[in-house]
């Protein structure tokens, strides 16, 4: 568990897994662009279920971080990060967060973000974390930049958002 001064951040849990595929569900067509897959294996309570699973087994195997992000006050679960495919040869993984629309415009993912960086690189020692993050997704970019990512260039046709346009996306990464 990561604590901020208005968040909390908890590994997934089977406990917030119905509460999690409700609003992913609800939030559908923001999140589509970019967590469809996500989206695509999360349709019924029975495969949300299925994936913190697999997710929650990922985490005991040190393959991948996932956390719910959560208000403090209210302990209402308000979006996700995670980092996966993690290589520890490096070590180095890759990054992804999202805060439901209705959360939004709060700096909930500037707070999130800065507090998951740091578990990342001083208590798993991770060399590098990165993030691809579409050239249109401009408070993404914002949210990177503001938390010490720098942009380290442009990969092409790398993504297939919505599972049907390749689209181009901006590699950004924090490195010790």
């Amino acid at each position: 568990m990561i604590e901020t001064k208005r968040l909390i951040l908890k590994p997934y849990s089977l406990d917030f897994a119905e509460e999690f595929h409700v609003k992913f569900q609800n939030d559908r067509i923001y999140l589509e662009d970019y967590f469809s897959r996500t989206l695509s294996v999360t349709k019924t309570l029975e495969e949300t279920d299925l994936y913190f699973k697999k997710k929650i087994q990922s985490f005991q195997n040190n393959e991948g971080f996932y956390f719910g992000i959560f208000l403090k006050d209210s302990d209402e679960l308000i979006g996700h990060i995670s980092v996966r495919d993690i290589d520890w040869s490096v070590p180095k993984g890759e990054l992804a967060y999202f805060i439901f629309s209705e959360f939004s415009g709060n700096k909930y993912a500037y707070e999130a973000l800065k507090a998951f960086r740091d578990l990342c690189i001083n208590e798993k020692e991770m060399r590098r974390i990165f993030m691809k993050i579409a050239p249109d997704n401009i408070a993404s970019k914002k949210v990177a930049e503001f938390c010490g990512f720098e942009l380290e260039g442009l990969l092409r046709n790398d993504y297939r958002k919505r599972q049907e346009f390749l689209t181009d996306m901006l590699l950004y990464s924090f490195k010790m």
